[in-house]
């Protein structure tokens, strides 16, 4: 089976392309007719992303010509937050209904609304490989995306843990974009004890989270209820909290020993090969 992925140059992507695999396969909006020269199953990842390449029925009818097996992992969600980006999640998992044998997602609600398969997101090997780099401050860490309208739940919960005196100090913003080059989002990433990952747009854990989980940090992730199929298969890593909402975050930082460093088998348990092992596939 080869993935197909665009390549972002951080997050979804690096967790396929840091792997180095035989198997991985960049495409872009300019650049993807290519797949139908392959010879193999092919694994799509991004419902929305790569909605470029079955966006009209003359190539859902090419798809299908395709004598191998067409799967789509949505990363996103499928019942977006905002009503622009549903439409088009929903317009996009019209046309992959048509070509596809199988449809996976990572957002619990997906999964339990629509029945599809649920696979959960990994991240890339660089934060396992480099777990050991020295950390630096004994601070939490929010590192990513905010600010914008998309990202209403974050945006609220660092406004007001920015207006609490008791926690305020112990939370650093490096940046609210993606402004950082990758080699420079990692250094900074581990040299903090402790990485504040609020929700965003889906109800599952993303990339931050285990990059965090590999290198052995404490991450404060934020959910949206209990994330019983996650916790599931992350219940015993004493590194990951999860918390509910401003007021559940300030009472589980009270005990918050930020100086704990933690070693488990996240990676070994939830790197990509794990993955698809878990749903029959070997990759290289």
């Amino acid at each position: 089976m080869k993935i197909i992925t665009n390549d972002y140059g951080c997050g979804t992507s690096a967790s396929i392309l840091d792997y180095n695999l035989e198997d991985a396969i960049v495409v872009s909006e300019e650049s993807w007719e290519h797949i139908f020269d392959i010879e193999d199953d092919l694994f799509f990842v991004g419902h929305d992303f790569l909605y470029y390449i079955w966006d009209t029925d003359e190539k859902v009818e090419r798809l299908n010509k395709h004598k191998f097996d067409k799967h789509v992992w949505c990363f996103e969600r499928i019942d977006a937050i905002f009503e622009h980006w549903a439409e088009k999640s929903h317009k996009s998992i019209e046309q992959i209904k048509k070509f596809t044998d199988k449809i996976y997602c990572c957002d619990e609600v997906d999964h339990h609304k629509y029945g599809y398969t649920w696979l959960p997101q990994w991240a890339s090997p660089r934060f396992y490989k480099n777990k050991n780099l020295e950390i630096v401050h004994d601070k939490i860490l929010f590192s990513g995306q905010a600010g914008k309208q998309d990202y209403i739940f974050r945006n609220d919960l660092l406004n007001r843990i920015f207006h609490d005196p008791d926690i305020k100090e112990k939370l650093v913003i490096t940046n609210l974009d993606r402004n950082l080059t990758w080699d420079d989002y990692i250094v900074n990433f581990l040299s903090y004890s402790c990485i504040l990952n609020p929700l965003g747009t889906i109800q599952a854990l993303n990339t931050r989270a285990y990059e965090t989980l590999y290198s052995g940090r404490i991450l404060l992730q934020h959910s949206l209820g209990r994330y019983t199929k996650h916790a599931d298969i992350l219940g015993d890593y004493e590194n990951l909290i999860f918390f509910y909402n401003f007021d559940d975050l300030k009472n589980k930082l009270e005990n918050l020993d930020l100086k704990k460093r933690y070693e488990n088998n996240a990676y070994e348990e939830n790197s990509i090969f794990a993955r698809f092992k878990s749903i029959g596939v070997e990759i290289k």
